[in-house]
């Protein structure tokens, strides 16, 4: 399922950002090839809906406003759907008359609720920010999951910001000092990207916004086009 909004087109890719903690809950995983890191504790979230069991397939390119109504339909808080109908005049034709655009405006509002409240299972697309080698990790950490790393999801009306409980247990990608550093010879490897597959686990509101907290299930490590680092993928525990 893509996002019904316009305001994001194409694939998102998001910055991971500081300032909001995400950490796991000390399990362990592995990929196809070598394990990661475990580590952390979790941010306090309120006891709501709790994600499927098992995510069969994955939302992708949501927009700023899917993510507000995910928010909102996992909270059970009161959507500002007046707001958005308001926003979505600006799309339609103001010549069909004041009552039929409103009427077209809440339809819209609607559908896209409909489509998005129940929403748990979500592809996100970040770039990785691999750093140096860490002997003591054992490994290459990627930014993305660092304990403070934090995802700004939402739009103007509903800031959202994600995170991912289980961060630690996908931060490190284990292998020895000698990969590590033919790895770091490749000029695109900074640039790497991740494609994130998660479940939606828990929201609260959050100072002016939300809060979102998802548990990682796997991810692609996605190198550029010119690199020559093979695409590698990741199961994570929850």
């Amino acid at each position: 399922m893509t996002g019904l909004a316009t305001m994001v087109s194409g694939v998102l890719l998001l910055t991971a950002c500081n300032g909001v903690p995400a950490a796991g809950d000390g399990d362990s995983a592995g990929s196809g090839s070598e394990g990661i890191e475990a580590g952390g504790g979790g941010l306090p979230v309120a006891a709501l809906p709790r994600a499927p069991v098992k995510c069969d397939s994955y939302s992708d390119n949501l927009t700023g406003r899917d993510w507000a109504v995910v928010y909102y339909g996992m909270t059970g808080l009161e959507p500002p759907r007046e707001k958005w109908s308001d926003e979505a005049l600006v799309s339609i034709d103001r010549s069909l008359g004041a009552e039929e655009a409103w009427n077209r405006a809440n339809a819209q509002v609607e559908a896209q609720w409909d489509a998005m409240k129940g929403t748990r299972c979500i592809t996100l697309r970040t770039g990785a920010n691999p750093g140096e080698y860490d002997p003591g990790l054992g490994g290459i950490p990627f930014g993305a999951f660092a304990p403070d790393a934090y995802f700004p999801v939402g739009d103007r009306t509903t800031p959202v910001n994600l995170t991912f409980r289980n961060a630690a247990a996908a931060r490190v990608w284990k292998m020895s000092r000698e990969r590590a550093t033919a790895l770091r010879a490749d000029s695109w490897w900074s640039s790497a990207s991740l494609v994130i597959r998660a479940r939606l686990s828990a929201a609260r509101p959050s100072g002016n916004g939300g809060a979102i907290e998802a548990e990682v299930v796997r991810y692609d490590l996605d190198p550029p086009e010119y690199s020559r680092v093979a695409r590698e993928s990741f199961t994570v525990a929850p």
